[in-house]
């Protein structure tokens, strides 16, 4: 299974049951409800429920984003405190990216990072800048239990794979990291003796994608290697992550462009960890 996390049989199965509560409120317990001011008749009738759904949804949004933003700024700050990084800024009102960083000044290498919350349309809204030497996505779970988090990293790399074969946009490397691993609720086996207390200091999972963008003359083009890129080498060594721990975070992402006859294409992804594939899919097929 690609990503070892996974949560707890006893929490997972008590969201259905808080769904199909809270869905059914007027009619299962009214006296509730006008306890506290609410007609059962305007529940769903009047959109009192979806509306208030929909308000702390957009709260949990809002207060995600300042979150996330916050965590990854720091890290940036430690690295430049450090000296491992010449400088960064917040780049979010000068181009479809979020961070910029200048790694080293002697040589101009910069890289230039896009910000995430998970799995949905938002992976794909992003440009590489025409003078990033690294582009990254940061996908940035915040916490919901409803799908392994095995789900969001293969619902990502598939956006991400999509947007490179058939948008022709590169990207280098896709850090994933969710709130709740290395709590009670997703205890990290990557942590030994720290698995459910190590929280927001877990390392994100480095996905390395293609080198370049696949095409009929070279279709399978080989994954970055850390040693190719100074970017995920440089945030696992921020979240304490040694040397020799390096590749128990390291995925490599294999994207291959198979030519079907009768200008039919699809894309095949082959997810690699420690050298062995974890998990191959195929795509739709498509006509150019």
């Amino acid at each position: 299974m690609m990503l070892p996390c996974s949560h707890r049989e006893s929490v997972t199965n008590q969201v259905q049951p808080t769904i199909e509560l809270l869905s059914n409120l007027d009619n299962l317990h009214p006296d509730v409800l006008l306890q506290h001011s609410i007609q059962p008749t305007d529940y769903k009738n009047s959109l009192v429920f979806r509306s208030a759904v929909e308000s702390i949804r957009g709260t949990f949004i809002a207060s995600s984003t300042t979150g996330r933003e916050g965590l990854i700024n720091g890290v940036f700050v430690n690295l430049q405190n450090a000296g491992k990084i010449t400088s960064f800024e917040h780049s979010s009102n000068t181009g479809r990216f979020d961070f910029t960083i200048l790694i080293s000044r002697d040589t101009n290498y910069s890289a230039a990072l896009e910000v995430k919350g998970g799995e949905g349309n938002s992976i794909n809204i992003s440009d590489r800048p025409l003078w990033a030497s690294e582009f990254g996505i940061w996908c940035h779970l915040d916490g919901a239990i409803v799908n392994q988090p095995s789900h969001g990293a293969h619902s990502i790399i598939n956006r991400v794979t999509n947007e490179l074969v058939r948008r022709k946009k590169l990207v280098d490397v896709v850090f994933f990291k969710d709130n709740l691993c290395g709590t009670h609720l997703r205890p990290c086996p990557k942590y030994t003796g720290r698995e459910a207390t190590i929280g927001l200091n877990t390392a994100p999972d480095v996905f390395l994608f293609p080198q370049r963008i696949p095409t009929i003359e070279d279709p399978e083009p080989p994954a970055h290697t850390l040693d190719m890129l100074q970017l995920p080498t440089l945030i696992l060594d921020s979240f304490g992550v040694t040397p020799e721990e390096r590749n128990t975070h390291i995925w490599e992402v294999v994207v291959k462009l198979e030519e079907l006859g009768s200008h039919k294409y699809r894309r095949a992804i082959a997810i690699k960890h420690d050298g062995e594939i974890i998990e191959q899919s195929f795509s739709r097929s498509w006509k150019d």
